[in-house]
């Protein structure tokens, strides 16, 4: 059969081709729509502003962010071989909450495989940022964005980085002043994916 071109053309191919992706009647992928939104775990400081200011010259969201380190995290290749894993922090030096909202079956998944190795959460979502802010083909993008600042404005890499941080805040609280003006009260956290 071509490929459909009209509604009704669409509407027999799917009635038409149902064991399309099925083995046995089964779905050979099973997509979650879920998402799991992230609160109260906290992170380092340090690991959480590495990973902001990369992920944000990347135009990723904390969201975006995440789900990338989750799956280099997935992907990491010390998490399966018998190599040993560096023991994350100490819990107490976790400070800085990195909320955000993660497909349910990522999460599960790099949940799941932190279990198995003896991290927490924190932990979890530590490594995983710093998989994210150390890697160099990330490094690389961000060092070659902030240098260009740099020489275009005839400043040093650290206001280049204060100023980024400075945007994120200013986008962070006029999302929240026109989430306060829809809802007509202030919204104290806003719940953005």
């Amino acid at each position: 059969m071509p490929i459909p071109r009209t509604i009704e053309q669409l509407q027999q191919f799917l009635e038409t081709h149902e064991d399309f992706g099925k083995i046995n009647g089964q779905d050979v992928v099973s997509i979650r729509e879920d998402i799991t939104e992230i609160r109260n775990i906290f992170v380092l400081k340090d690991t959480y502003y590495k990973a902001i200011l990369r992920g944000t010259v990347l135009t990723y969201s904390k969201s975006q962010i995440a789900e990338y380190a989750l799956t280099l995290f997935l992907t990491d290749e010390s998490i399966y071989s018998r190599q040993i894993i560096p023991k994350p922090a100490d819990s107490g030096w976790y400070t800085t909450e990195f909320p955000c909202f993660l497909p349910g079956n990522i999460y599960d998944l790099a949940l799941q495989k932190a279990k198995e190795i003896g991290f927490t959460e924190s932990d979890l979502l530590t490594y995983a940022l710093n998989l994210f802010a150390n890697n160099p083909g990330i490094n690389q993008i961000y060092n070659a964005y902030v240098e260009n600042l740099c020489k275009e404005h005839k400043v040093e890499a650290s206001y280049v980085e204060l100023k980024i941080l400075g945007w994120l805040k200013y986008q962070a609280r006029k999302k929240r002043l026109e989430l306060s003006l829809a809802t007509g009260s202030f919204v104290e956290r806003a719940k953005l994916p």
